[in-house]
């Protein structure tokens, strides 16, 4: 797909906008406290409108270059795709399939198709890795997890 590279920045920095309104709209229903005694809404605010004012800057900034930036840019990455679908999936099938299988076959997918380990050292790598985590996450942080939706014999 191509495309050019203001249109682009445009599109992210709209794409900032609507997250910067979304989020302050989101806190304005939170208690916002007072500056002496800040609520649970007062820093989602403040971040909302910093971000929707940071973005409005940068669409001005674009608007103004004019014909600056009007190069064509190829969209499209194998490896990028991979990942935000890859994603995407994992938020899914987190809570079915719990933390374990999850992020087992999450690192698994990306250790497989990024590094030259192959399959079989990709998948103990991923295993191992998400086993740490796990016991980083339940034993010293005392995180609950979703469990796997089996129980493990051992």
């Amino acid at each position: 797909m191509k495309t050019t590279l203001a249109r682009l920045e445009f599109s992210v920095e709209f794409a900032l906008l609507v997250l910067g309104i979304f989020a302050a709209w989101q806190a304005a229903g939170m208690p916002q406290g007072t500056p002496a005694l800040p609520g649970p809404g007062m820093v989602p605010m403040a971040l909302g409108v910093l971000l929707a004012v940071c973005a409005v800057g940068l669409i001005v900034r674009t608007l103004r270059a004019g014909e600056a930036g009007r190069e064509p840019v190829v969209l499209g990455h194998r490896h990028i795709t991979l990942m935000v679908v890859a994603t995407v999936i994992t938020g899914f099938v987190f809570e079915p399939l719990g933390f374990l299988l999850t992020s087992t076959l999450l690192l698994f997918v990306l250790m497989w198709a990024l590094s030259p380990l192959g399959w079989w050292r990709a998948l103990l790598a991923a295993f191992l890795a998400s086993v740490a985590a796990q016991l980083f996450f339940q034993n010293l942080l005392d995180v609950v997890l979703p469990p796997l939706p089996f129980v493990l014999p051992f």
